[in-house]
């Protein structure tokens, strides 16, 4: 999508933030209207800067930007709502998510439904605070919903080859290009192997089973690391070492 020269008033969320000359910020967006963009803060890092304060993750904004290349100029910013992220859970939840969308987004490809998923998800968190459970049915939600909306959605309720409803009783084998398909044998332990009754638990936003909670997010690991080819997510590595 070709963005116009000048656009006013648009919703956005920072993703990420890096230092850009000497006093400047060079900024990844998420907005409503117009999907991921990058724009440069200009003299955001001066100490006096009243972008200091708002330039934070999971903050809503009202920005305004212009530019006719791909890199546009931040011309004005105003905070529309913060949702507090009080803990290192629901904290390091929205880095991981942020880290995901740059990594599996093109940029300036409109994504409101994501858009709108996101900002559920920042509310979901602040509310959320330190009760991992809550926290883990968010990420894995909107993880799905990513997935969908980049066209990789996941079927969590058929078989693949047949189109069969997912049964408790049986297992089945996870194929991030194909789906599930059922396992004659019930005695294979494999890291792409999920009980039906697990996979039903997902599909129901249902994860008070540990079995379940630890089933789900494999599954998305390995549907979100085929997608992403070989760009690994660092926040990862960080979050291994806690």
């Amino acid at each position: 999508m070709t963005l116009v020269n000048r656009v006013n008033l648009q919703p956005a969320f920072v993703l990420h933030t890096r230092a850009f000359k000497e006093t400047s910020l060079l900024l990844d967006l998420l907005t409503e209207n117009f999907g991921r963009i990058n724009v440069v803060a200009k003299g955001a890092r001066k100490p006096k800067s009243p972008l200091r304060s708002v330039l934070t993750p999971a903050s809503l904004l009202s920005v305004s930007f212009s530019g006719k290349g791909d890199l546009k100029n931040l011309n004005a910013c105003e905070l529309m709502n913060h949702y507090s992220l009080s803990t290192p859970v629901s904290f390091n939840s929205i880095l991981y998510v942020n880290e995901l969308l740059i990594k599996s987004s093109e940029r300036q490809d409109p994504q409101e439904e994501i858009f709108k998923q996101y900002q559920l998800l920042c509310e979901g968190l602040s509310l959320a605070d330190s009760n991992k459970i809550q926290v883990e049915v968010l990420l894995r939600s909107f993880e799905l919903v990513l997935l969908q909306e980049l066209g990789y959605g996941i079927d969590l309720y058929h078989e693949s080859l047949t189109g069969s409803t997912i049964k408790a009783e049986y297992n089945y084998m996870f194929d991030p290009g194909l789906g599930f398909t059922i396992l004659e044998t019930e005695s294979i332990r494999s890291n792409n192997v999920f009980s039906g009754r697990d996979i039903i638990n997902f599909s129901k936003g249902d994860l008070l089973e540990e079995s379940s909670r630890i089933a789900s997010k494999r599954l998305m690991r390995l549907a979100l690391d085929y997608h992403l080819g070989n760009k690994s997510l660092n926040i990862r590595k960080y979050l291994s070492k806690e």
